[in-house]
């Protein structure tokens, strides 16, 4: 064993300072987001540059392209890695469980990590509302990643339908993700309980699937 291997796995300290480290880019990030979020309401989207953003956010503009590669990935909160986590997430799951339980324990784990900030989200309804042109990027971005999670899925599936039985348990996924946060908006929860409770309710329809 490496003194590099002995620190990873035995120093406390190290730990709690990678742990810290990344409680202050995730801070960092939602600084950045929020900020984005609040120009785009106050001047419209096209008046938005990145430049002002890391103002807001109290950064440099070289720290913005560090977390974000345009204007829109903070406005929309999508760093870029989101994809190949959940991606690395499903692929380990399917080697311990079936595809279905794999797939929803994955949606859940993400759901986990998402900032639980009602004013936030109610920022970002409004932006959405506001310029349905992001609709069109946070599409693209949702339909890369599901693509590829079908070809993790269709991989771990056996049959001759073995990709359609994917892109069901995707689509399935995502619909049951959506009505999630729906829920915990419209009642003020927690999404993963209320994603919890979706599939409670869901699985007692009698749905297969």
């Amino acid at each position: 064993m490496t003194s590099a291997q002995t620190t990873d796995d035995h120093d406390p300290a190290g730990s709690e300072e990678l742990g810290l480290r990344e409680q202050k880019k995730r801070q960092t990030r939602m600084a950045m987001h929020r900020a984005a979020l609040e120009l785009v309401v106050e001047h419209g989207l096209s008046a938005v540059t990145a430049q002002m953003i890391a103002e807001r956010a109290g950064v440099s503009t070289r720290t913005f392209f560090n977390h974000w590669v345009t204007k829109e990935s903070a406005i929309l909160g999508i760093n870029g890695g989101e994809g190949a986590q959940a991606i690395a997430s499903l692929r380990e799951k399917l080697l311990v469980m079936p595809a279905r339980e794999a797939m929803r324990s994955m949606m859940r784990e993400a759901i986990a990590n998402v900032p639980v900030d009602r004013g936030l989200r109610e920022l970002k309804k409004q932006v959405m509302e506001q310029e349905p042109s992001l609709h069109l990027v946070s599409s693209g971005n949702l339909q890369a990643m599901q693509t590829e999670l079908v070809e993790e899925l269709a991989e771990a599936l056996e049959g001759e339908f073995a990709r359609d039985h994917a892109v069901i348990l995707v689509q399935v996924s995502f619909a049951l993700t959506r009505s999630a946060f729906a829920i915990s908006m419209r009642r003020g929860i927690d999404p993963v309980r209320a994603f919890d409770q979706v599939l409670t309710l869901y699985d007692g329809s009698g749905t297969e699937i």
